[in-house]
């Protein structure tokens, strides 16, 4: 039987050390064209493949990137997994995908358990920009990248939505089309909420509305099932004929979940009550709601190859803080009133 070739062979053959080998094959810019040209020959004429699980432990690299999300049963958080998945296997990386639950101590057990596995980089979606976990990787110097968040404090990597931006757009869309008394069902504690009710703020005092005369509903809504809890409890107390003529929830889940109680109540969209979403999941187009589109998978692109990037580069890496633009996306949830 034919002996396996190993990495001693082609530097015998080639007549140089088994590091300058390793470093051909890491592609290292050290190396001198010539050099890395006669041993490049020799590995194809031993036809010479490397093992990478001894490569791996040796460089301590595993060729693995841990990603925490809060919802992946979401489309919005599925889409942006995707984005992260498809970039790191052009790049030759494995995605090891997690799901928090929009929960602190799951959060903070998964960036464990993900460190613990020994994870090249760490992609995540925090709870909240003062989520311990964020402590941890930067105590243990791991390389990662926020996605769907920004932090006000550190100088962390990161990539999210202008939702200021958002929540501004999605309000002055529905005050531009005559209506003064708006319901803003707000998100969980974390900044793409608070950006989104400043946004709206913002456009109900330039519209030179009263913010007392706005219906805020602070419930920390993240799902469709909180959207029917809210609306349910809202008609509960307030009545059919106590709903404002317009809603900009804080995501499309929620506002599917408000479409939903509206459709067992009788309640018509558009014509008695105007509804905006946010985020352009793709059920939102079948449902013909208008909304706030995110580039979802193009943040999950950016924010993995902004990872890569910092792994592999030799030299320090420049903090990257990126802020995407968010478009209205109008369909036929609104009305005009005349």
């Amino acid at each position: 039987m034919k002996a396996i070739p190993t990495i001693k062979d082609v530097a015998r053959m080639a007549g140089v050390s088994i590091s300058t080998v390793s470093r051909v094959m890491n592609k290292s810019p050290k190396i001198s064209p010539g050099t890395s040209n006669k041993v490049m020959d020799i590995i194809r004429q031993l036809n010479y493949e490397p093992n990478n699980i001894a490569r791996s432990l040796s460089r301590k690299k595993t060729n693995t990137i841990g990603v925490i999300l809060e919802d992946i049963g979401n489309p919005f958080f599925a889409e942006i997994a995707k984005g992260v998945e498809e970039t790191l296997k052009k790049n030759k990386y494995s995605m090891f995908l997690t799901n928090t639950n929009f929960e602190e101590e799951l959060e903070l057990k998964l960036t464990n358990l993900l460190l613990s596995n020994k994870v090249d980089g760490i992609i995540i979606s925090p709870i909240n920009d003062r989520s311990k976990s964020l402590e941890i990787l930067k105590k243990r110097g791991v390389p990662f990248f926020l996605v769907n968040c920004r932090t006000l404090a550190e100088k962390f990597n990161w990539v999210t939505t202008d939702n200021v931006r958002g929540g501004y757009l999605a309000t002055k869309y529905l005050i531009d089309l005559g209506y003064k008394r708006i319901m803003h069902i707000k998100g969980a504690d974390d900044q793409p909420s608070k950006d989104k009710f400043r946004g709206f703020k913002k456009a109900v005092i330039e519209g030179k509305l009263r913010m007392s005369e706005q219906v805020v509903i602070d419930s920390k809504a993240k799902t469709s099932k909180d959207g029917i809890n809210i609306m349910e409890n809202y008609i509960r107390q307030k009545g059919i004929e106590g709903l404002p003529g317009a809603i900009f929830a804080v995501n499309d889940d929620v506002a599917l979940g408000v479409l939903q109680v509206f459709s067992k109540k009788g309640v018509r969209v558009p014509e008695e009550v105007s509804l905006v979403g946010y985020d352009d999941i793709d059920i939102a187009s079948y449902l013909f709601l208008t909304t706030v589109r995110q580039e979802k998978y193009k943040m999950g692109e950016i924010a993995a190859s902004e990872l890569i990037s910092e792994m592999e580069s030799g030299e320090s890496y420049i903090t990257k803080q990126l802020l995407m633009e968010p478009k209205l996306i109008v369909r036929n949830s609104c009305k005009l009133l005349t």
